[in-house]
């Protein structure tokens, strides 16, 4: 078993050019973090049903490497769309008669509630990984889809964008999200290396792929079971007081009893 324990930067050239400057830090109140969004920022609305926020307005090269497109629109799952307002880049609005923007405190909420596909585990990992300049995707979720009229609701039901079209894509993606559920141990995000040049239409493998396996390490039957499934490597999160760690399996070896 090897263990990684890595510190959190903003230094990577992929999250600089749009990192929140001195001057636009968030500033402290009693009730928690006070949005300050940059001149520019991009503006999403949140679609209940979905669990995500439809992206209404993109600016900057962030878009590159955050979001899944189905027939031409981008949608953020909670944890972009968390990530992003905290930094300052993403408006997200209510309602469609709604144009006020929805507090972090909201947002929060939406991630405690565990209805939108993302747990604060999971959150802590995205914002540690995104921290440090990776791209990250849910797992098995593609980034774009030339066919798909549908994206998938936390639920793995299926909500249509297109009047109902492509039920073989919806299908698809309905097992898709059911088989990611065989184990204890569950993969969680795919991590690619920080890289100027990615691309959503050709991503390539990711560099490896962020499991959690609850409070105890994962068996030797889940660590065997999600491997068959995963092709890339597999990183074991583990979150301790504020921490991050990462471990992956080379090899296990069990005691023999004389």
């Amino acid at each position: 078993m090897e263990g990684k324990d890595w510190e959190a930067s903003f230094s990577s050239e992929d999250e600089a050019d749009y990192a929140v400057d001195d001057d636009e830090e968030f500033h402290l109140t009693g009730s928690g973090p006070k949005l300050q969004f940059r001149v520019g920022s991009s503006k999403a609305r949140w679609v209940t049903e979905l669990g995500m926020a439809q992206v209404e307005v993109k600016r900057g090269k962030l878009w590159t490497t955050t979001g899944i497109v189905r027939s031409g629109k981008t949608y953020c799952f909670i944890e972009e769309a968390l990530y992003l307002s905290e930094i300052g880049e993403l408006q997200i609005m209510g309602s469609e008669d709604d144009d006020v923007v929805i507090p972090l405190k909201d947002l929060y909420e939406k991630v405690a509630e565990e209805k939108s596909g993302c747990c604060w585990e999971n959150y802590e990992v995205y914002r540690y990984l995104k921290g440090l300049g990776y791209i990250l995707s849910r797992h098995g979720v593609p980034w774009t889809s030339k066919d798909a009229a549908a994206i998938s609701t936390p639920s793995g039901e299926q909500e249509s964008v297109c009047a109902g079209e492509c039920t073989e894509a919806k299908d698809d993606v309905t097992k898709l999200l059911g088989d990611m559920q065989l184990c204890d141990a569950r993969a969680v995000f795919d991590v690619y290396l920080p890289n100027s040049r990615f691309k959503k239409s050709c991503p390539g493998e990711p560099s490896f792929v962020a499991c959690f396996s609850g409070d105890s390490p994962p068996s030797k039957e889940d660590v065997k079971a999600l491997q068959s499934r995963v092709t890339a490597p597999l990183m074991f999160c583990h979150i301790a007081q504020g921490r991050v760690s990462f471990f992956s399996f080379s090899s296990i070896d069990l005691l023999v009893l004389p």
